[in-house]
């Protein structure tokens, strides 16, 4: 019996080991995540950013330039990733597929409602996304999106109640302040966006101030931030599950509170390698 105990935990062992060398033995997807703030700046954010015309003559220049040098680089995807709604892919490509003949203003020209329509002429997934995709001769583009309702609205009203919440809050305000936006080309803007350290900042907003908020009101904070995480878990499970087998590399375009918790998944996932944004704008 001893024995027999013996070989099953033996043949657990190697089978751990040959699991452990297949899947280092296996090449890993390189991941471009680039965080990006709202081209369109809807104003549904926490923290809201400074308008910046995505449409001026510069910044059209700027996005081509970007778009090059993804191009151009070692690690030119082969699948693009975009925060768009997940269960919407076949509108999202049906509107691509416009793009691609130039024809997406006969989509854009039907919108009457300007906020909307701002969105999909000036948001970033149609702006960087379309133009990148098109660059590479893609077909189509990956939404990723889980859209869970985030009521940081309660928040805010809690905050602005409590004197000592608001003066904390606009602490955090300052640090994860938009002087990236300042910088002189949309490169260096998402280089600043991208660091770690503001990333890291992005994410203790809700670790160290939202998570501990009306705790005596069933621990509104805590189950905030834990649809946040869900959200972006859900977002991560939508990228792992449409990464086809011969893929080699991916670009994920998404808003920097999203490639905050992003980059942490990624750096912990044997399965992919993450680039840094540096070896792809600089």
């Amino acid at each position: 019996m001893k024995k027999q105990n013996f070989s099953k935990i033996t043949l657990a062992f190697f089978l751990f080991l040959f699991q452990i060398s297949f899947t280092s033995a296996q090449e890993k997807v390189k991941v471009i995540l680039l965080g990006t703030y709202h081209f369109n700046n809807p104003g549904n954010d926490m923290i809201k950013s400074e308008d910046r015309n995505i449409l001026s003559k510069e910044n059209q220049k700027d996005l081509d330039e970007i778009v090059n040098k993804i191009n151009g680089s070692v690690y030119k995807p082969d699948q693009i990733f975009v925060e768009s709604n997940f269960n919407k892919k076949k509108e999202l490509n049906s509107n691509y597929q416009l793009y691609l003949k130039n024809q997406f203003n006969k989509f854009t020209d039907t919108i009457k409602k300007e906020r909307l329509k701002r969105f999909y002429t000036e948001g970033e997934t149609f702006q960087l996304g379309f133009r990148l995709a098109k660059k590479l001769k893609h077909q189509e583009l990956y939404p990723i999106d889980s859209l869970i309702e985030m009521r940081f609205d309660i928040l805010l009203k809690e905050v602005n109640a409590n004197p000592g919440l608001e003066k904390k809050f606009n602490e955090i305000k300052m640090s994860l302040s938009d002087d990236c936006l300042k910088k002189n080309n949309l490169s260096n803007i998402f280089l600043c966006i991208n660091e770690k350290s503001k990333l890291d900042n992005n994410i203790g907003f809700y670790i160290s101030f939202a998570n501990k908020i009306m705790i005596d009101k069933d621990y509104f904070g805590s189950n905030l931030v834990t649809d946040w995480y869900k959200r972006n878990l859900i977002m991560y499970s939508n990228i792992q599950n449409q990464i086809k087998p011969d893929t080699k590399s991916i670009f994920i375009l998404v808003g920097s509170g999203h490639a905050a918790i992003f980059r942490n998944f990624f750096e912990v996932d044997k399965n992919f390698e993450f680039v840094d944004l540096t070896k792809i704008l600089n």
